[in-house]
């Protein structure tokens, strides 16, 4: 019977015991952030790509000499305290002095010189620094950018996660293999890469910001939106990048979860390749955009949430215009130009990247360009070799994303339409004209803000007429995450460091 009488009280001092114990779990911080996106990237040598997925994590690697905020579109100080222009051809920087690289070297203006000379030596961004003209170094802490003429974008181009700064004695000690282990200023360090999987960072303790509260940081390769949110729900994921609309309602009905969002300067696009037979015929590049009704993909796909694009510059981006027009919806027109040029009956290949949306994205554009008589197959390619694809000509049309993360038109237009850039990682419908070219290259040029603004409306316009790419929708950048997390902001390129559990 005492046995009987005291086993009551044994259970509940256990229960209390328990109870104690699982507070105490509770309150040990995790150390870890899992960060889930369709690719784990390409590269992490700063200047070999512009991709996102893997500029993202350039970002928290490396350091620039300045950085835009995305909330208010400013230019901040990061690698450079300050900067000066004494004349519209010049920009000096003062640099910090209490920078290392993570593996203690010292960072100088000598890195500075050698980051963005090697910048200029390379295909997929050298457009973006070959302007300048004259790089000096006036001390171990002060340097000078000179242009031939006027470049007005040239500070918003020194944003560029691509003038990530790299360490010039040790790249001099490993060449090319410095991206096998990468040494930035940044507030994480490279610490893994299982290829096809994850990346993995830990904080950098000698980071001049201040060690990230955040030790490790792991971003997983996740293309299937499905499984990104359960694992989000079930707390094996931290941070969804890039929440789509089917699983927006998801997370904003999980107790456990956040979403934050804003408007973006990303432009989702339909490109076709403009030395295709098909495509060269204006009249039939605009027959394809005619009969795309870009409702049916924000409605059914997006839910209604993103804003229809009118310019291939997105609201945010200096040089967008309210007033500018792509060619609307019209089938029976669309079908009519084909049927007297001839092309019923063409086959056709789109192409998009593996996400689950831009695949559904073409088979609504599929569907619609049956009805005018034209034979269009999808294939879906592994991120990487569809920029290769896209980048070398290789496909008919394709869907996808541009975000000028400079804040400007000249990102904005020059990369995707400018002749140079033909065959790079930009101009994918290797389009040309001597006309459009003379338009990027003055506004390259032009200082007075409002002439330079009128300068690229004249050429959002011109791409418009010419039927070059149908502009479909701006993004929302967004992130479902973990209400365990604090801090979180929408940000198209996450700056973890100031996350904290």
């Amino acid at each position: 019977m005492k046995k009987i009488k005291w086993l009551p009280i044994f259970l509940l001092s256990f229960f209390f015991i328990a109870c104690g114990n699982k507070e105490k779990v509770e309150e040990v911080k995790k150390d870890t952030l899992v960060y889930a996106q369709i690719s784990e990237g390409k590269t992490l040598d700063p200047q070999d790509t512009t991709e996102q997925y893997s500029q993202r994590i350039v970002t928290l690697i490396y350091s620039r000499l300045a950085e835009i905020n995305e909330e208010t579109g400013e230019i901040e100080p990061r690698l450079a305290e300050s900067w000066e222009r004494p004349n519209a051809n010049e920009i000096i920087f003062k640099l910090r002095k209490d920078v290392k690289f993570n593996n203690g070297y010292d960072f100088t203006a000598e890195d500075v010189k050698f980051t963005i000379e090697r910048a200029q030596s390379l295909p997929k961004v050298a457009h973006l620094y070959k302007p300048i003209t004259e790089i000096t170094i006036i001390d171990p802490y002060t340097i000078s950018f000179k242009t031939e003429e006027p470049f007005a974008p040239l500070l918003n181009h020194l944003t560029h996660k691509t003038s990530s700064i790299l360490s010039k004695k040790y790249f001099e000690e490993n060449k090319e293999k410095y991206f096998e282990n990468p040494v930035g200023t940044g507030p994480y360090i490279f610490k893994e890469w299982k290829i096809g999987d994850r990346i993995t960072l830990e904080s950098n303790p000698t980071y001049f910001g201040g060690e990230a509260p955040i030790k490790n940081v792991v971003f997983r390769s996740i293309p299937e939106e499905g499984n990104k949110v359960i694992g989000l729900q079930t707390g094996e994921i931290d941070i969804v990048g890039d929440v789509e609309a089917i699983s927006r309602q998801t997370i904003l009905e999980d107790k456990n979860l956040g979403l934050v969002e804003t408007s973006g300067i990303s432009t989702i696009y339909l490109g076709m390749n403009t030395e295709r037979k098909f495509f060269a015929n204006k009249e039939l590049r605009k027959a394809v955009i005619m009969a795309i009704n870009r409702d049916d993909i924000i409605n059914s796909l997006l839910m209604g949430v993103a804003k229809k694009a009118n310019s291939f510059l997105a609201p945010n981006v200096f040089g967008y215009s309210e007033n500018s027009k792509v060619y609307e919806f019209n089938p029976e027109e669309a079908k009519k130009i084909i049927e007297e040029k001839g092309m019923t009956g063409t086959k056709l290949k789109i192409a998009v990247s593996n996400s689950q949306l831009r695949s559904q994205m073409a088979e609504i554009v599929q569907a619609q360009l049956k009805e005018i008589g034209l034979d269009v197959t999808i294939e879906i390619l592994e991120w990487g070799a569809f920029l290769s694809a896209t980048s070398k000509g290789d496909v008919d049309m394709f869907i996808l994303g541009w975000g000028p993360s400079t804040y400007d038109g000249d990102y904005g237009l020059y990369p995707n339409f400018h002749s140079s850039q033909k065959g790079g990682e930009g101009n994918r419908s290797q389009y040309a004209n001597k006309y459009l070219d003379s338009l990027l290259e003055e506004g390259r040029k032009e200082i007075d803000t409002e002439k330079r603004r009128e300068i690229y409306i004249k050429a959002t316009d011109f791409i418009n007429e010419e039927a070059i790419v149908l502009p479909i929708y701006y993004t929302n950048v967004s992130a479902g995450y973990n209400k365990a997390l604090k801090n979180v902001k929408a940000e198209a390129y996450p700056m973890i460091n100031n996350y904290t559990y």
